[in-house]
């Protein structure tokens, strides 16, 4: 009887517990709790908070996909050892990213670039390989197609040198130098080669001749954004006076900083070349420039606010005061797509004696809605050098260009600039180098004028 009722027992509760519902699952996420308020007599709860749910992963960018390289071609199958050889490549991406390529050859860099490549002592020579890269630099490496170096040298080389022009976005300056290969004991030298024409081309445009190795000239980065660079190729045909000639190339790629703005920012950026390049102090006192504003993006950029920020002189007793931020208005509102346009800007320095600068800060909007930035500024040229704000010259070669400059371009005063300018068109080839001043020299004035 005993074991038929816990039979019983058994099937009674196994009934019962499978007419019960389903328990609730169990709360994962977990709450915030609030410190108590100083009132609270409250003990603290023991028990462990339950574990918070794991946050989700952020979506990741996909990785840009290798740039497909789909032609690299050699100009020469042989040249004598340092001779240039122009490499040409032409690459895509698989995913889109065109605008992203840039490229190396060796140690250049540019999507056209003159090599040399030099045989050493054992006539062993080694070829560069080509790097292409695309958003992110992803990138990946080939081999140039082979070529003989042979065991020869040319009779002499042009180096094309290049440098951005101060207070500018796209102009450069070109520097062509002709050198002659060293001639070795016992062997006759050649035929002099004195440079009296340089025709430059620029991206297959017309040339441009002049009559010294300098050569100014402005880089367009291309319609609209372009990509996050521009490519460049400069030549110069050197010839002498009886028609020989020689030729350098250089080749550039330059960061289009347009695009790198609007691509990291989704800024419109604007830009600001000045007339004269830098300041100039009329004889009233005032500093009188034009500036042409210009953006790349398309369509006009309306100007929705602009602000001048005042930067003054500081004096030997402390700092200079704080900087002065007002609104300001412009002649113009709108600034057109291409070209732009100008503004005629003045500072009076015997107004505002105390200011070192005057910076404008441009804000506007493009046609689709993109904010649009930009800065430039009207400065105080330093001041005339006298004895009293200036290190006299002590260098003898120094002095000797210093004297030439001010008669060649009949001027009182000459800048760094002018000096630079005409040792490179060679007018100071005749003057003899000497040593750099000694160490116990004065040190240089901060006046950048001779």
């Amino acid at each position: 009887m005993l074991l038929a009722l816990l039979a019983l027992g058994a099937a009674v509760g196994w009934w019962l517990s499978r007419a019960e519902p389903d328990a609730p699952p169990a709360v994962t996420q977990a709450r915030t709790r609030t410190a108590p308020s100083p009132g609270d007599t409250a003990a603290p709860a023991t028990a462990a908070a339950p574990t918070p749910l794991a946050a989700a992963p952020a979506p990741q960018a996909p990785t840009p996909a290798l740039p497909i390289v789909d032609e690299v071609r050699v100009e020469k199958e042989e040249v004598c050892s340092g001779e240039e050889n122009l490499i040409s490549v032409r690459a895509h991406t698989p995913d889109g990213n065109d605008a992203y390529l840039h490229y190396t050859v060796g140690d250049g860099t540019g999507q056209r670039i003159p090599v040399r490549v030099w045989r050493d002592d054992t006539g062993a020579y080694e070829l560069p390989r080509v790097t292409v890269f695309t958003k992110d630099n992803v990138s990946v490496t080939v081999p140039i197609p082979a070529y003989r170096v042979k065991d020869c040298e040319p009779e002499r080389l042009v180096h094309v040198m290049s440098r951005r022009l101060p207070n500018s976005e796209a102009d450069y300056e070109f520097f062509a130098r002709v050198m002659d290969k060293p001639v070795a004991p016992g062997q006759p030298a050649p035929k002099p080669f004195v440079p009296t024409r340089y025709v430059w081309t620029f991206d297959d445009s017309a040339p441009e001749t002049t009559s010294g190795p300098l050569v100014s000239h402005a880089l367009a980065p291309g319609p609209g954004l372009g990509g996050q660079y521009t490519q460049h190729l400069v030549r110069v045909e050197v010839f002498d006076a009886s028609g020989r000639k020689e030729t350098g190339r250089s080749s550039l790629q330059v960061l289009n900083t347009s695009f790198e703005n609007f691509d990291k920012k989704g800024i419109v950026t604007l830009f600001a070349a000045s007339t004269p390049r830098f300041p100039v102090l009329d004889a009233d006192g005032v500093v009188r420039q034009t500036f042409r504003l210009s953006h790349h993006f398309r369509g006009p950029v309306r100007l929705t606010r602009v602000t001048t920020t005042r930067a003054f002189i500081g004096d030997k007793e402390g700092p200079p005061p704080p900087e002065q931020v007002e609104s300001a208005s412009l002649p113009v509102s709108e600034i057109p797509e291409g070209p732009g346009t100008e503004v005629k800007l003045t500072f009076d320095t015997q107004a505002e004696p105390g200011v070192f600068s005057i910076t404008y800060a441009l804000e506007g909007v493009s046609a689709d809605g993109h904010p649009a930035r930009g800065t430039f500024s009207l400065m105080r040229p330093p001041p005339r050098p006298t004895r009293d704000n200036s290190t006299p010259i002590t260098n003898p070669v120094l002095l000797a260009k210093v004297k030439r400059a001010r008669e060649l371009l009949k001027q009182e005063f000459v800048t760094d600039e002018d000096l630079l300018r005409l040792e490179r068109e060679g007018r100071f080839a005749d003057l003899q180098t000497s040593a750099p001043p000694p160490a116990t020299a004065r040190p240089p004035a901060r006046n950048p004028g001779r």
